[in-house]
């Protein structure tokens, strides 16, 4: 299509202020968090409302035009990235969120930060129940497009757990309301768990109704110290078998916590970490961080502290927070695996990411949601060459093995452009190569022109 007839059209259809198209704004979008990759859009589109999105679909549908919907980027693999020829929907211009105490319910618009929803609901005794580390930055539309988790999926799982309702719009400008603001329905197929995890290759997501969580009134938080890393593994482990309930179990190994002294200046010891959140009435917290503690001695954690004071927990909770920026830094390409695997198989895991660090000579840190048994595997490399070289071959093997222990090799960031063969290696590997098959048949259902996204999850 003559790009002057389709930048006339769109400006014509939404006007000059909603569609970017000079060098040096294509350039920024160009970009997301998966770093061996990127690609300008043809345009870009700041869409505003539902009928902004209507508008772009229903003209893009028409002309057989791609379009990749975009919160801020943050995804990485590669699942925002724009497709060559397409129009990128910005979404972060809609970012209106209500609670409704009264029913139980937060609605927000996609373009709205999970961290921004969290304080919302926060200002009337609730809270956003995902929080995934990027939670400052990652969108709502996004986190549904790859039914993200984050450090409270210990307790509340991925977003897919706490969503009651969509809206969304469908190539041709079609807009469908999945669900709503009620806790239940039984009515039929459960089509929006499909567009939940999609990745925008069904359509896009304009805004959902979740569930409101009373926000804790009494957090307690242990931190515990591993000389040996799978020695922390199994006390993640033996916390969740022994019935404790914690609202996070966060993971850090050595690697991550020494090489965020160094940069970032901390002092922190620099061993194999895990923290613990528990939430419970003041009277019962102090005895249960001390089990907790107790567990993580009797599985070789040689320091162990608990604290109640938030500014104290927020001190220690810094090293884990700084992790992926830490490596993102110390390294021109930084690369997060996101394994999830049976609990009980994480000590095993562990040691193979070790294993492969030393056979081909990658600096791999690892960090997680351990309580729900997800890990990231961070990799840090100093070329592309290096990354297609070593970087990935390490990765699709530590991904592989946990396909072996049970796991699966994406526990909540998707597929993308970066594990679309290892989605098929995962699939075959279980003799369920048919369940591709399947979701190429929805998406011709939902997208019968493939202009959603197309390359990503599936070619």
């Amino acid at each position: 299509m003559n790009t002057n007839f389709l930048v006339n059209k769109l400006v014509e259809l939404l006007g000059h202020k909603k569609v970017l198209v000079n060098p040096e704004e294509l350039y920024v979008y160009s970009f997301t968090a998966y770093t061996v990759a990127r690609e300008e859009p043809l345009v870009v589109v700041k869409v505003h409302s539902t009928e902004d999105v209507v508008k772009v679909l229903r003209f893009a549908n028409e002309h057989g035009i791609p379009v990749v919907p975009r919160g801020s980027g943050t995804s990485v693999t590669g699942a925002a990235m724009p497709t060559k020829g397409s129009i990128l929907l910005d979404m972060r211009p809609m970012r209106k969120i209500t609670v409704d105490v009264a029913n139980g319910v937060v609605e927000a618009e996609a373009g709205a930060f999970v961290d921004e929803v969290d304080k919302e609901c926060r200002k009337h005794g609730f809270m956003f129940p995902v929080d995934p580390a990027s939670s400052e930055a990652a969108t709502i539309g996004g986190a549904l497009a790859t039914d993200a988790g984050g450090l409270r999926g210990a307790r509340y799982g991925t977003i897919r757990h706490v969503t009651l309702g969509i809206e969304v719009v469908l190539p041709g400008g079609v807009t469908m309301t999945l669900g709503g603001p009620f806790y239940k329905q039984a009515t039929g197929y459960d089509l929006m768990h499909l567009f939940i995890g999609s990745e925008g290759t069904l359509g896009v997501i304009t805004r959902a109704w979740f569930k409101l969580v009373p926000a804790p009134k009494s957090v307690g938080r242990v931190v515990a110290y591993f000389d040996n890393v799978e020695d922390a593994a199994r006390g993640v482990y033996e916390v969740r078998k022994r019935g404790f309930s914690p609202l996070i179990v966060e993971f850090m190994d050595d690697v991550v916590v020494k090489l965020v002294n160094a940069i970032k200046g901390l002092s922190f010891p620099e061993k194999n970490m895990v923290i613990v959140d528990i939430d419970l009435p003041k009277g019962a917290l102090e005895q249960t961080l001390e089990e907790v503690a107790r567990v993580f001695k009797a599985t070789g954690a040689s320091i162990t502290y608990s604290t109640t004071d938030p500014e104290e927990m927020a001190k220690l909770y810094s090293v884990r927070k700084q992790a992926y920026p830490t490596f993102a830094t110390a390294f021109p390409f930084c690369f997060m695996g996101d394994l999830s695997i049976p609990l009980s198989r994480l000590p095993d895991m562990v040691r193979k990411i070790r294993e492969v660090s030393a056979k081909y000579g990658v600096t791999i840190g690892l960090i997680g949601h351990a309580g729900d048994g997800n890990l990231h595997p961070l990799l840090g490399v100093r070329s592309k060459d290096e990354w297609w070289s070593r970087g990935r071959p390490a990765l699709i093997e530590i991904e592989g093995y946990a396909v072996e222990l049970g796991g699966t090799i994406s526990g909540e960031h998707g597929i993308g452009l970066e594990r679309k063969d290892l989605l098929i290696k995962e699939l075959r590997s279980r003799g369920n190569e048919v369940v591709l098959e399947y979701m190429k048949q929805i998406k011709k259902i939902f997208d019968p022109k493939g202009i959603m996204n197309p390359g990503k999850i599936f070619d």
